[in-house]
């Protein structure tokens, strides 16, 4: 994606005329930084003469640089209404609304720069507002407009990135290996390079131009083509170790070190990578993986404020650690809507233990009729109990009990449905397993 460009043009000193000495001690203010002086006497400056194109220009620049963002738009919008065929004054003007966040309208004004003067930085200021304004394939047109021999290997990544994100990869190809060939030292070039060549499924190929770039590109850059050569490699640990330990503000690459201790069980030894990365960049994705680390850990306090941070994605762990802090209802609010097998599990569970029971089995039946697993099916026939319906809950237990055999609690609602069922001796056969396989309630129910 193309980095938002921001730069304001500045003509100071001997690039116009200056016709007074209060002109020239606002530009002093301005070059010193005292950028609350500098307003005051441009403004008293355009009280006395509106058309000094000058004051027009220092005014919207000191705003600007004083983060009083509304009034630098005001400033070089009436600098263009003053001047509307001055460059400065629309190329501002775009700079200004990219800041708002206003990409839109600040392509308006910096299409209005490119044609008054098709500089590099106007091209690639238009580029970045488009490409904010979700228009992909009109910032990689407006690039290629611009494209001239001369054009710096940063416009030409810059076109590359952008003919990527409109979905034009294969043209961004001759782009790339032109860049390559003029500045080999691109790291991010290498890496786009390698990023579409395995999207066409030309991964060993990618593999090689990764070698190729790492030979080429010198210093902490290095760590962001180790991380693209660890996601398309069968052993990507030692890449990834490498990458972090030359560039440790490369999150990414801590973040899948601690992934992949998660996906092997190692809650544990994920935390101190995932903490890392966090401390790098606390990114929704890293925040996620945190909950997951800190809930195998039974943290369930930190699960619950990382689960938090991670934004929709994380709703289902800040309901599983709710739940593990005893606050159900919470949980269950949680789970509203939720439409995973599991989330669904844990939200019949939480009825079933708040004595919504017919409204868990309204929940857990689907799922067990889905193959939900040995613990829906008990949860199921727990509701089932609750409800007197003791028929249906021997079958969904014999059912359990067929897929696991050692499960204590299966054995001794099985008892409770027989009891039901007024099958005394078939239900004592039942307690007595769930006594044996260590189930307390069957113990004190078979003493009575």
């Amino acid at each position: 994606m193309m980095r938002p460009f921001s730069k304001l043009l500045v003509l100071l000193g001997g690039g116009l005329v200056l016709a007074q000495p209060a002109l020239e001690q606002a530009e002093a203010l301005l070059r010193a930084g005292q950028y609350g002086q500098a307003v005051l006497l441009y403004e008293d400056l355009l009280a006395r003469d509106y058309g000094r194109l000058e004051a027009h220009l220092g005014l919207g620049v000191a705003l600007f640089r004083l983060g009083r963002l509304e009034e630098a738009r005001f400033a070089f919008d009436q600098m263009v209404r003053v001047f509307p065929e001055r460059y400065e004054g629309h190329f501002n003007l775009g700079q200004v609304l990219l800041r708002l966040g206003r990409p839109g309208e600040a392509a308006e004004a910096l299409a209005r720069a490119v044609a008054l003067r098709p500089t590099e930085e106007a091209h690639l200021a238009l580029a970045s507002a488009l490409s904010q304004a979700g228009r992909p394939r009109e910032a990689a047109e407006a690039l290629r407009r611009g494209l001239t021999p001369e054009r710096s290997p940063a416009y030409r990544l810059a076109l590359a990135q952008a003919l990527y994100a409109s979905g034009a990869r294969a043209e961004a190809v001759p782009v790339l290996y032109g860049l390559l060939n003029q500045d080999p030292g691109v790291a991010e070039a290498w890496d786009l390079l390698a990023r579409i060549l395995a999207e066409e499924g030309l991964r060993e190929r990618a593999l090689r131009e990764l070698d190729r770039g790492l030979q080429a590109v010198a210093g902490p850059a290095r760590a962001r083509l180790l991380l693209r050569k660890a996601l398309l490699s069968e052993a990507p640990e030692p890449l990834l170790r490498e990458a972090y330990a030359l560039d440790p503000s490369l999150w990414e690459a801590a973040y899948l070190l601690g992934q992949r201790r998660l996906g092997a069980g190692d809650a544990r030894g994920a935390l101190p990578h995932l903490l890392a990365a966090y401390r790098a960049a606390p990114e929704p994705q890293v925040a996620l993986g945190l909950a997951a680390a800190y809930l195998r850990l039974g943290d369930a306090a930190s699960a619950y404020r990382y689960a938090a941070e991670a934004g929709p994605p994380g709703t289902f762990l800040q309901a599983q650690a709710a739940y593990a802090l005893g606050r159900r209802a919470e949980a269950l609010a949680l789970l509203e809507g939720a439409s995973g097998a599991e989330a669904q599990a844990l939200r019949g569970a939480i009825l079933l233990e708040l004595g919504r029971a017919e409204e868990a089995v309204a929940v857990l039946g689907p799922l067990h009729r889905a193959g939900g697993g040995p613990e829906v099916g008990a949860n199921l026939a727990a509701g089932l109990l609750a409800l007197r319906r003791f028929g249906e809950a021997e079958l969904v237990l014999r059912e359990v009990l067929a897929a696991a055999p050692r499960l204590a609690a299966a054995w001794y609602n099985l008892g409770l449905a027989l009891l039901g069922l007024a099958r005394e001796a078939e239900a004592e056969r039942a307690l007595r397993q769930a006594a044996a396989l260590g189930s307390q309630e069957a113990q004190a129910l078979l003493r009575r």
